[in-house]
């Protein structure tokens, strides 16, 4: 997959879910069936994704799911890289290394330069899809069963079709939460995987690299 194709695929999901739980409500409130709704031509359902998926990734409510697992996938990488490298640092070359981006900038640039590694990053970004998938379908079904627990109180003779569906929502917003998890996980597993092959096959670049930007920080007017 590439990271192209993977930035598409992260607008045009949370776009698509949104879509399907509206026509999901707008059906039960006018007692039709989802296909007979004439509400939306749905030749152009993608373009629509789309355009609600930008929202939703200008509002970046994805964060609220994601961002702690961010964190501990991007420290993993930055302690198994600062790890690797065999000279010591001192208090501040450490506190510097772990600034910014600079240690996992170390372990792209080797990445990028590594036929294997690339291959490997193709699972990373076919992973980061699902983690980013499910983390959107947590948030969005989450959010729409408690929207359709209080429509009950406006559409009260739709009290019984909109109560399952908010429980078919909660069980989605559970069993996502799960599979994010699961995500996460195999998100580490397979950055481990790309360091071990780092660690035996470049360590020597570990090392250059790293001198490079500690001689960077010895001399900041270079």
């Amino acid at each position: 997959m590439e990271q192209s194709t993977l930035k598409t695929l992260r607008i045009l999901i949370p776009g698509l879910i949104t879509i399907i739980i509206f026509l999901i409500f707008y059906s039960v409130i006018r007692n039709k069936d989802i296909f007979e709704l004439k509400l939306i031509d749905y030749s152009y359902i993608t373009i629509i994704a789309l355009a609600v998926g930008t929202l939703y990734y200008l509002l970046e409510p994805r964060h609220l799911v994601t961002n702690l697992s961010h964190k501990k996938i991007d420290l993993n990488i930055k302690n198994h890289i600062i790890n690797l490298y065999t000279s010591a640092l001192t208090k501040e070359q450490r506190q510097f290394l772990f600034q910014k981006n600079i240690l996992k900038n170390i372990f792209y640039r080797i990445v990028d330069n590594d036929e294997s590694l690339k291959k490997k990053s193709s699972l990373v970004y076919f992973n980061g899809l699902i983690w980013t998938s499910t983390a959107d379908l947590f948030l969005l079904s989450g959010l729409s069963s408690i929207f359709f627990l209080f429509s009950i109180v406006i559409y009260k003779e739709h009290t019984s079709e909109l109560l399952l569906w908010a429980i078919i929502l909660i069980c989605f917003c559970l069993i996502s939460l799960f599979l994010h998890a699961l995500s996460y996980l195999r998100h580490i597993k397979i950055s481990n995987d790309q360091i071990e092959y780092i660690e035996t096959h470049h360590i020597n670049q570990v090392n250059d690299h790293t001198n490079n930007v500690l001689q960077q920080m010895s001399n900041p007017s270079n």
